[in-house]
């Protein structure tokens, strides 16, 4: 037996003539083939410093298995099976996917750069803190069984992306971080206790020489500190010697520079006997940054907790009807067309459409209503509700990828990629400061040398530790993630988190009236003939003429007259006013009176029994063909839920004006603004109009936020400088929006409101403390005034403070630094 350890994966090498590999100028030995052909493949793409500073040896290669393993990852190239993880586009496709065996940074280093290096991989984005990677590719050029395959070679594992597993993953690396934390506390202790005698009654003689305790105390404690630099504190340098590889000025450099000089100082002051030691400064330093950083570490995996709960509720498999047996199936495997079983108390997996069976499901997750709602054969249930009362049969109309809960988590994910403006700056200058640290730090040794030579490394070494820029490189993203995951929790689909500045500033709100702030469900009150046509056929008619229309007011026709069907010739739509159709032979039109009559039929007589309709709260909408007026069609619609206590919450924010901007008639646009205490509101605009009026107030120095559902309000959406629609939304009014509110109580979007101001606040809190510590403790330090220790403490807590202040975001009760009583805390 070879007493020598396998050099890849640590495991004892039984073979008398083991497998070798040059590495790094040695002949290395290895315990199977498995594991010198993963160590090849690590050495020809170039990365064999992947072992310099890796923390752990590797998995062992399991080379009975391997065959059959790469084998499978063929089946990753099938439509079919790509179809639930993998999202295309016309530059190439995109796959979420978890690494296993991640021990340590350098792992992502080596996945990232190898992953690079590949032909057709189009960009790589890695999270250390969930252990997942983005892979954006061209199929052109190369396929992900590809991939899957060159992550297999350099000795991981990757698989579509679970959050389930990213939890284990997460522990794991918790309780990696804190078994570095005890280690630099244990032997910490030894130094530190030796710090305070020498303090105490340890000084030098009238010669400058110490006692021989303090000698061998000095050694000690270079002895203990050197562990904690070997172990805990490896990581600030080995991820500072990353970055310097990949020419970068990361924020780790100053401190393992700072870290290196103060032991190598100490060091020579121990070796001569003359001069001071820092062990105290090095081990408090490297224990309160791993505290402030396992801080940071728990705030981020809480902050992915939160995100990853609405993919946590669907469950991993289903049971289908096949042949009238019932089968247990990966939720994943799961087809349009397929019958599934929901048993009470289990979750729909996947959009269906209910076959048998009556219950009540809860669908407060993607709704936010509380009460259960009852659903019968032929009702639609998304994704995630929670069948309350009985057994039920689905037929599956959606697959998993493409099912409402999967899209939720879609648009959460894609809306963290987009940042307000100054946390991408705040990203630009915590970069470029490292530059600005090691040019102080040497402005600072330079003076010293002048003026002073035994302060020189001193203040030198608590520059570099004072002004280390975790906490400007803190103040933001841990907030935003947060900030993120509590708007999903109150039902408000965050799609472009870089409007979160401007919907916490602005001062005008503007509504849209049919859809926004009724309910958006209007449904039919009256049809008044005026023709030789009879009630029942003018309404069929109307709902023939709005059989491919999705404005409310269609809909409320359709239902009203559900079987209308026909066929309809030069079919036009006008944005605001109306359409016009040909339908047997006659030429039709409806909508605004205005619109649909000619001006030969306007008659006094009519405006009257218009205006005696709009008297009560109705809504007209006028039918008319060749021969002139055929009928009249009132609707009605009720205010949505908690609108009124909304309006009441903004009399109390940023928001100094509500404003009403509406195509209906201008009587019923004021009728309800009246009945909400809403001042400003105009009806009878078109799309044109409404746009003009923003663009206009934007020019007048207003910062304007637009709410509105319909296809005719997504100019208006896109123009305002922030923009929310609703789930049941037109397409095209979501794709121009910012945020998407997922039920239909107002008071949601009342806390979203206080807690993207409470975000705002809080970024901009932390951001004014990193930099405003920064700028105290950069001259105090250059100066003199701050020693070592109290570098390491204030920037171990600048680090601290900043972390936990964004964590006040995870919960609605904490209450503000500049006192008062929010909604949230209220409700």
């Amino acid at each position: 037996m070879n007493d020598t350890p396998c050099f890849h994966c640590g495991l004892p090498i039984t073979e008398s003539h083991p497998p070798t590999l040059e590495v790094r100028g040695q002949q290395r030995p290895f315990c199977c083939p498995g594991c010198e052909a993963v160590c090849h493949a690590i050495v020809e793409s170039g990365n064999e410093d992947y072992y310099h500073y890796r923390e752990t040896p590797s998995r062992q290669v399991d080379t009975e298995h391997l065959p059959e393993w790469l084998k499978q990852l063929k089946l990753y190239d099938h439509p079919d099976i790509q179809r639930d993880f993998v999202t295309s586009n016309s530059d190439g496709k995109e796959a979420s996917l978890i690494l296993e065996e991640i021990r340590c940074a350098a792992c992502l280093w080596l996945n990232e750069r190898h992953l690079r290096q590949l032909d057709g991989v189009l960009d790589v984005d890695m999270d250390y803190t969930s252990q997942r990677v983005r892979v954006y590719w061209d199929p052109d050029k190369i396929q992900l069984s590809d991939i899957l395959k060159a992550i297999s070679d350099i000795g991981y594992i990757a698989h579509p992306y679970d959050p389930r597993h990213r939890e284990k993953l997460s522990e794991d690396q918790k309780h990696r971080s804190i078994q570095r934390i005890i280690f630099a506390a244990l032997f910490g202790m030894a130094v530190m206790n030796f710090s305070i005698a020498t303090y105490f009654m340890g000084g030098a003689d009238d010669n400058g020489h110490y006692p021989m305790w303090v000698n061998i105390g000095r050694w000690t404690s270079l002895f203990a500190s050197g562990m904690v630099l070997a172990y805990p504190g490896q990581t600030f340098f080995r991820d500072a010697w990353r970055d310097l590889k990949n020419r970068q000025m990361g924020m780790d450099v100053p401190v393992a520079l700072g870290l290196l000089v103060a032991w190598l100082g100490s060091f020579w002051s121990t070796w001569t006997q003359h001069g001071e030691v820092y062990f105290e400064s090095i081990v408090m330093f490297v224990l309160f940054l791993l505290i402030a950083r396992y801080t940071e570490l728990r705030a981020r995996i809480t902050a992915a907790a939160l995100l990853d709960q609405m993919a946590k509720v669907i469950p991993r498999t289903a049971n289908r009807l096949h042949e009238g047996e019932l089968q247990e199936v990966p939720v994943i495997e799961l087809q349009p067309g397929d019958r599934i079983q929901i048993l009470p108390g289990e979750t729909m997996p996947v959009d269906s459409i209910l076959q048998q069976g009556e219950s009540s499901f809860d669908e407060s997750l993607l709704t936010g209503e509380s009460l259960p709602v009852s659903r019968g054969p032929g009702a639609f249930v998304a994704s995630g509700a929670i069948n309350g009362d009985q057994s039920v049969i689905a037929e599956v109309e959606k697959t998993s990828n493409a099912s409402t809960l999967s899209q939720m988590n879609k648009m959460v994910d894609q809306g963290l990629r987009s940042r307000p403006h100054y946390v991408e700056l705040a990203d630009q200058i915590a970069g470029k400061f490292v530059a600005a640290i090691l040019l102080i730090a040497l402005a600072t040794l330079t003076f010293w040398l002048w003026r002073d030579p035994d302060q020189a490394l001193h203040n030198v070494i608590a520059v570099l530790i004072v002004t280390c820029p975790c906490a400007l490189a803190l103040a933001a993203p841990v907030a935003i993630t947060l900030s993120a995951a509590r708007l999903s929790s109150l039902n408000i689909l965050p799609l472009r988190m870089s409007a979160l500045e401007s919907l916490a500033t602005s001062d005008t709100l503007i509504f849209d009236k049919t859809g926004t702030l009724t309910e958006g469900h209007p449904t039919v009150k009256d049809v008044i003939p005026l023709g030789t046509y009879p009630e029942k056929e003018c309404l069929r008619i109307a709902a023939i003429l709005e059989q491919s229309s999705e404005h409310p007011f269609a809909k409320a026709l359709r239902a009203a007259s559900p079987k209308a069907t026909g066929n309809l010739q030069q079919l036009r739509n006008h944005p605001g006013k109306g359409l016009e159709a040909t339908y047997q032979g006659l030429s039709w039109k409806l909508g605004k009176p205005e619109f649909a009559l000619a001006p030969a039929a306007d008659t006094e007589a009519l405006q009257q029994k218009l205006a005696n309709i709009r008297a009560k709260g109705y809504s007209v909408l006028m039918l008319a063909n060749t021969h002139g007026p055929q009928a009249i069609i009132s609707l009605t619609d009720l205010p949505r839920e908690g609108i009124s206590d909304f309006l009441k919450h903004l009399q109390t924010s940023s928001i100094q004006r509500q404003v009403i901007l509406s195509g209906d008639h201008n009587d019923n646009v004021q009728r309800l603004a009246s009945s909400l205490g809403i001042t400003q509101a105009y009806g009878g605009l078109s799309p044109q109009d409404k746009l003009a009026w923003i663009q206009q107030q934007q020019d007048n120095g207003h910062r304007v936020i637009m709410i509105g559902d319909g296809i005719n309000d997504a100019p208006t959406l896109a123009a305002a400088d922030a923009s929310i629609s609703f789930a049941d939304a037109t397409h095209l009014a979501q794709a121009n929006s910012d945020f998407v509110m997922l039920g239909s109580d107002f008071r949601h979007l009342a806390k979203a409101f206080e807690l993207t101001q409470r975000t705002r606040r809080i970024i901009l809190q932390n951001l004014a403390w990193a930099i405003g510590y920064n700028l105290l403790a950069i001259p105090l330090a250059a100066m003199g005034y701050i020693p070592p220790w109290g570098a390491a403490i204030g920037m171990s807590l600048s680090s601290f403070i900043v972390v936990i202040n964004a964590m006040r975001l995870r919960t609605g009760h904490t209450s503000e630094i500049s006192g008062g009583k929010s909604i949230l805390q209220r409700n």
